[in-house]
């Protein structure tokens, strides 16, 4: 496969849209034969169906492998590229990765998190010697998120073969969110008062009846989180902060936006160093909720934090 061929030992970083399973099922096995010959280990994190309907294939490919369903350890895409940068940099030289992100029953808030999660991928790995797959169900996602796909990776293969993607973009200003928007809550909307008082946004927030029909560990997991967001916002930002809550189909989402930005296109998104003095916020917050989306630009930056009723 000629676009897993690296050059100077830096990223490639590949979109795979394939139309039929059995399109899938040959990339990937010659994707991980190559990285097998190559002596390349390889991390391979698919939903759970396709793991199942691919484990034979996969394991026969005589690859050294991690399998990983993606359902739960990207149900929070921002948790990725922590655990993937933890991974490539456990392994003695180069390595793959297969990772399928986006699948058609993703929420749109999902799917955008997902695209600023691939576009972030450039960044996090570009000095990194790993092969990234990204397989897309071309037959069944929106053309809109086929579009995303090649304007987030530097590489395509598609029916007629690899190419050089024609569309990929800036990562740092895809990531920032302006090709996917989020969308404005529908009511009702709890404005939650905080004018620096950390105690008393958290007791508001807790006895807000959107939180309800949370279990309590989870009602703990969103004002933990929200407590967190407004806690960065305070210490690093002008001290201006805005607190919100509403629900969204299953989820509880808390939000928390300030005046201030937030420079790091990759914050929250490295394992932390345990003998740092801070700088965990934003990492906790994605260890605990179940989809984070953080936008920064001229604006100021705000974080809104799902968790699901049923998580």
């Amino acid at each position: 496969m000629t676009t897993s061929t690296r050059d100077g030992g830096t990223l490639v970083h590949t979109a795979l849209l394939y139309r039929r399973p059995e399109q899938l099922r040959i990339a990937l096995a010659e994707f991980l034969r190559d990285g097998a010959e190559a002596g390349e280990p390889c991390l391979v994190a698919l939903p759970a169906g396709h793991l199942e309907e691919l484990r034979d294939t996969l394991e026969g490919t005589g690859a050294s492998l991690r399998l990983e369903n993606m359902a739960e350890i990207g149900r929070n895409p921002a948790r990725l590229i922590p655990d993937l940068l933890d991974w490539v940099d456990e392994q003695d030289g180069p390595a793959r990765v297969v990772s399928e992100a986006l699948w058609p029953e993703r929420s749109y808030a999902e799917v955008a998190e997902c695209m600023r999660h691939e576009a972030l991928l450039n960044v996090a790995l570009a000095d990194r010697a790993v092969s990234v797959l990204c397989p897309f169900d071309a037959e069944h996602l929106d053309e809109e998120i086929l579009a995303g796909a090649e304007s987030t990776h530097p590489q395509l293969i598609d029916e007629a073969g690899p190419r050089p993607s024609r569309s990929y973009g800036d990562p740092v200003e895809l990531a920032a969110g302006t090709g996917w928007p989020q969308t404005e809550p529908a009511p009702p909307i709890s404005e939650l008062a905080f004018d620096g008082d950390l105690g008393q946004l958290r007791h508001a927030l807790a006895a807000d009846p959107l939180l309800a029909e949370l279990d309590p560990a989870r009602r703990a997991d969103l004002v933990f989180a929200v407590n967190e967001a407004a806690s960065n916002a305070l210490r690093h930002g002008d001290g201006v902060a805005r607190a919100r809550v509403w629900r969204d189909a299953g989820d509880v989402v808390g939000e928390v936006s300030t005046t201030s930005t937030i420079d790091d296109p990759l914050a929250g998104r490295r394992t932390p160093d345990p003998a740092a003095d801070g700088g965990r916020g934003l990492w906790l917050i994605n260890q605990v909720c179940d989809l984070v989306e953080l936008r920064s630009g001229r604006g100021g930056a705000s974080v809104r934090m799902h968790v699901g009723v049923a998580g």
